[in-house]
């Protein structure tokens, strides 16, 4: 398969999986605009399937919505460590982030708000539609009315 190179150094080979294009698609990017005005550095040390996937490491920096991704094992403000297989729900909008978190699924060191952030940049779920309409507490009171 042909390899491609993400401005920022990562070498990804297109449609190798779901993961890899994830950071690949987020580098390509190079500016994610649901990160404007915050900046943070997040590494995600991934342990591999156990069927001869190996482990890796993905470093992603945030700077006033500029993102760049590599394999750096350097310090961050956020370490999450995370199997392969669950990182693979993540970004694939199979799995949320806080309830992965809340299951034990992946681990955080660090500031947990730059996980939070990081969230805002992942898929929802499969089939999802996007974002629900908001309804007023006027509403509201009306359908309870109606209902009885």
């Amino acid at each position: 398969m042909p390899a491609s190179q993400a401005p920022t150094g990562v070498t990804v080979h297109a449609g190798k999986d779901q993961v890899s294009s994830f950071f690949a698609r987020l580098a390509e990017a190079g500016h994610v605009p649901t990160f404007e005005r915050n900046s943070a550095t997040l590494r995600f040390d991934v342990s591999g399937d156990g069927q001869g996937q190996p482990g890796e490491r993905w470093y992603v920096t945030v700077t006033d919505g500029d993102v760049a991704v590599s394999h750096t094992n350097g310090p961050a403000d956020a370490v999450v460590r995370i199997g392969r297989r669950h990182l693979g729900a993540l970004v694939t909008g199979r799995l949320n982030a806080t309830a992965a978190y809340l299951r034990g699924l992946l681990t955080c060191e660090g500031s947990m708000a730059a996980v939070i952030m990081f969230q805002r940049c992942l898929p929802g779920p499969p089939a999802s539609t996007g974002r629900v309409a908001p309804i007023s507490s006027a509403a509201v009171t009306a359908q309870r009315r109606a209902a009885g």
